[in-house]
C-alpha cells in the first residue's frame, strides 16, 4: 500500500468519526427537545413562572447541541473546540456522562490527527513575505 493511499484511507476514517461525533450532538439536541417538553408539562401544571427555567434552558442547549453538531459535522475549527470543552464539562456526570464525553474526546481526536481540520498556522514561506520597498529594475521594465 502506498503512503497517499493509507492517507487518504486515515482522512476518510477521520472524517467518519467526526461525522459521528456530529451526530451525537443531534442526538444530545433531541434529548434537551424532550427535556424541554418535560418541563412545559411541569410549567402547564402548576402555572408558576418559576417553572419555565428548565424549558428556556434545554430550548437553548438544543439549539446549541443542534448548532455545533451541523459545523463539526462541516469540520470549523470553533465546534471542534466546542465538543472538547463539553467533553470536558461532561466527564463530571459520572458515569453515562464520562462515556458521551470520552466518545467525542476520541472521535474529534482521530478527525484531528487525521487531519480533517483546517490548520491555523500559516506555511513558512507565506509567514514572513518579502517586502520589496523599491520597484525593481530588469531590462524589460525599463524604458
Amino acid at each position: 500500500m502506498s503512503l497517499e493511499a493509507v492517507e487518504l484511507r486515515t482522512a476518510r476514517w477521520g472524517r467518519a468519526l467526526v461525522h459521528v461525533a456530529g451526530f451525537v450532538f443531534y442526538l444530545l439536541a433531541v434529548q434537551a427537545v424532550l427535556t424541554g417538553a418535560v418541563g412545559v408539562s411541569v410549567f402547564a401544571v402548576s402555572r408558576k413562572a418559576s417553572d419555565l427555567a428548565l424549558p428556556a434552558v434545554s430550548f437553548l442547549l438544543a439549539a446549541s447541541y443542534a448548532l455545533v453538531g451541523y459545523h463539526l459535522r462541516r469540520q470549523r475549527l470553533w465546534a471542534r473546540n466546542f465538543a472538547f470543552a463539553f467533553a470536558a464539562f461532561s466527564m463530571v456526570a459520572f458515569p453515562v456522562g464520562t462515556g458521551v464525553g470520552l466518545f467525542i474526546v476520541a472521535c474529534v481526536a482521530a478527525g484531528n490527527r487525521a487531519g480533517v481540520f483546517p490548520r491555523l498556522r500559516r506555511s513558512k514561506r507565506d509567514e514572513y513575505p518579502l517586502i520589496r520597498f523599491e520597484p525593481e529594475l530588469v531590462p524589460e521594465q525599463a524604458g
